[in-house]
């Protein structure tokens, strides 16, 4: 790997992706609201604004043609009961966890073809175990499921070396959950830095070989008393 997009390389789980990309030498491109401070380059993007999109794409399909990891890990999530979801957020919603994704792959495929290169969309338990409160969170990633099912049969049919992983992580530290006010506690999610080391484990693998789905339950530990062992 040499030059990477990450989507929300900023905060969470994109942020420990892309450290581990530069670590592992990988140019990294973040495309976020926020500045990422390890990326080599930074593209301010509201990622549910098309127009803006389209052009982003356009830029990184002239500036960046040596691009051959495409992470999808932007997404964002709002809590509230069916019947009192404000309608405006439904689209909003979609349009970053999904159709941002879909404009993105869609976009820069021919250039990833070219480079042989991996596409790593990050999706989430959610997308099979339906949680109150979140029920358009639930559908996006449940919606992003079937995108990255159909993009993995298209490229396996076509005999392009395009690798595209599903990762699909429960519960993880993130400021998602507390933009969302999730009830989950912060020190019972996992470890971002955990899940981007999976991550970069799959990439590793030869060409030969894709890690196709990842599904990284969070368990719930309960805590134990150590005892000292009496000396005899």
């Amino acid at each position: 790997m040499k030059k990477a997009i990450v989507t929300g390389a900023s905060s969470g789980l994109g942020y420990q992706i892309a450290k581990k990309l530069v670590a592992a030498g990988v140019e990294v491109i973040n495309l976020s609201m926020t500045k990422c401070d390890i990326a080599k380059t930074n593209i301010k993007i509201d990622l549910s604004k098309h127009n803006s999109l389209m052009k982003t794409i356009d830029r990184l399909k002239k500036e960046h043609k040596d691009l051959d990891l495409l992470v999808c890990c932007a997404g964002l999530m709002q809590r509230n009961y069916i019947g009192k979801i404000i309608p405006e957020s439904i689209d909003h919603d979609f349009a970053v966890n999904v159709t941002s994704n879909i404009k993105l792959t869609n976009g820069l495929l021919p250039i990833l073809k070219k480079n042989h290169a991996d596409v790593v969309i990050i999706v989430s338990t959610c997308a099979y175990v339906a949680h109150p409160e979140t029920a358009v969170y639930n559908s996006t990633k449940s919606a992003l499921s079937g995108y990255v099912k159909s993009l993995q049969l298209e490229l396996k049919q076509s005999g392009d070396d395009v690798r595209v992983i599903g990762v699909y992580p429960g519960g993880f530290k993130s400021q998602l959950h507390i933009k969302a006010k999730s009830p989950l506690k912060q020190k019972d999610l996992m470890d971002p830095s955990d899940l981007a080391g999976m991550l970069m484990a799959c990439l590793a693998m030869p060409r030969n070989a894709q890690v196709s789905e990842v599904i990284i339950d969070r368990r719930k530990v309960a805590a134990k008393k150590i005892r000292k062992k009496k000396k005899k």
